[in-house]
């Protein structure tokens, strides 16, 4: 996927701002535009950038682990299928909880060596120009950095009013490039999840929001407080 490197974002955040940084100022600078990368990793689940599907790994005594040789790093478990994802006809899907070494299978065939998950993976550490900084910036993340962190060097100088304009811009930038990933689908799909009456029990704690009057069976759709829209198969 395309980047843009991280010296021309440097340089556009101190276009916006009108001054030419002294050295003295690059780390906080570097801090600020590091902030706003972090925002933008946190605001979807579904960047393509760190959307893996259908990968392979290792179960270990019912675990998937965060980290494993070869492999990106794990972030956020989406979902785990004990065989490939959207290229098998049924087989259903793990029930899992995620504990501080992985995810702990709770569904599913017995004791299983291996298992398929959709994760989001891990960011890349510091984005900067040095030897140890990852030079290359996200182009879908690239004018959001500049103008959250513009938006943030003002309200550091003191200036709210015009800080406030600047962070209403770089959201508005920010919303646009969520609503592509939105048109791609790609999170309907991977989202998109049959719900039964024990396992909503065991999200959400109200199994009887399942069909009917309580019933399995009965599509019903489901509101929660985000506004998000579920409807419930048995």
């Amino acid at each position: 996927m395309q980047t843009r490197p991280y010296t021309e974002l440097y340089e556009l955040v101190q276009a916006l701002c009108g001054v030419v940084f002294a050295s003295i100022e690059e780390p906080r600078i570097k801090a600020l535009i590091n902030r706003r990368a972090t925002r933008a990793y946190k605001a979807s689940n579904y960047w393509t950038r760190f959307l893996r599907v259908g990968e392979q790994r290792d179960v270990v005594n019912g675990i998937i682990p965060f980290e494993a040789e070869g492999f990106n790093g794990i972030d956020t478990f989406l979902r785990i299928f004990p065989f490939q994802p959207y290229k098998n006809i049924g087989g259903g899907e793990y029930e899992f909880t995620v504990g501080p070494f992985g995810a702990e299978l709770l569904t599913g065939p017995f004791n299983p060596e291996i298992a398929w998950v959709i994760y989001k993976a891990q960011k890349a550490g510091t984005y900067g120009s040095a030897l140890t900084n990852d030079p290359n910036i996200p182009e879908e993340w690239f004018e959001y950095m500049a103008h959250g962190a513009y938006a943030d060097y003002l309200r550091a100088e003191g200036q709210q009013e015009k800080a406030a304009l600047a962070d209403q811009e770089a959201n508005e930038i920010l919303m646009d490039e969520l609503m592509k990933l939105d048109e791609q689908h790609t999170q309907t799909i991977i989202s998109n999840r049959i719900f039964t009456n024990s396992n909503m029990q065991s999200r959400y704690g109200f199994a009887s929001a399942i069909g009917a009057n309580g019933a399995e069976g009965t599509a019903t759709p489901l509101e929660f407080e985000d506004g998000e829209t579920i409807i419930t198969e048995g």
